[in-house]
């Protein structure tokens, strides 16, 4: 049971099993580059993560008009699919994505990186913040430990490059809102939600999703209850 508020009507037109990715990956990851980003036309958006929330970051960045979006992770069929929903390059650690964006920038670096790996460390922020440019932003969408309480990071690099880092909750912005917004692009072909379903599992083969989760072999697998 949920309160009303939390309820949003579902156009006819849409079908469920695709309509039920928008409540939490599709909202966050696009509004992750939509509005804690900010996204602009021309920039240059490494995506940290290319699971469900990343893919939907990356279409974000794509929809806001980013010129170069770089997927960012370990596993190469998450590289691969990123670059089905818009990515224009990949790499597979940020240490490897160094170069890569240095040349693709003249040394200037992303504009925008967002941060959607599955569980963060705060080891890594300094690393995502060397991938920033000089007023660029990095938006930390992932969940932390609880109990984390440190990051690794230049402060000083923060002052004098005018870096910024900011946090995202579900993307930063307005369910009932976004979710509208989000079937329509959708319905228009501009949003990409079938692709982002790599499998679908009965109710007794929810186990089978857990474990293709966590092998990193699914971008989005949907229970089906039939």
């Amino acid at each position: 049971m949920v309160n009303e508020a939390s309820c949003i009507k579902i156009d006819k037109d849409v079908p469920l099993d695709r309509a039920c990715l928008l409540g939490c990956g599709v909202v966050t990851g696009w509004g992750s580059a939509v509005y804690a980003a900010e996204v602009k036309a021309g920039d240059t958006v490494a995506v940290v993560g290319a699971g469900g929330i990343g893919a939907n970051a990356i279409q974000g960045a794509r929809l806001a008009g980013a010129k170069r979006i770089i997927a960012i992770d370990p596993v190469e069929f998450k590289r691969e699919k990123a670059m089905e929903f818009g990515a224009t390059h990949t790499a597979a650690s940020m240490a490897e994505a160094m170069p890569l964006i240095q040349e693709l920038t003249w040394g200037t670096m992303a504009n925008k990186v967002i941060m959607t790996m599955g569980v963060g460390s705060g080891e890594v922020i300094g690393e995502a913040l060397a991938l920033t440019a000089k007023r660029g932003r990095v938006v930390v969408t992932n969940i932390h430990p609880a109990m984390e309480y440190s990051a690794s990071m230049s402060l000083l690099d923060l002052t004098l490059m005018e870096k910024q880092l900011v946090g995202s909750l579900f993307g930063s912005g307005n369910p009932r809102s976004d979710i509208p917004k989000l079937m329509g692009l959708y319905r228009d072909g501009l949003l990409d939600l079938d692709g982002l379903v790599t499998a679908e599992y009965p109710l007794e083969g929810i186990n089978e999703g857990y474990d293709a989760m966590r092998a990193g072999t699914n971008i989005r697998g949907v229970l089906k209850y039939d």
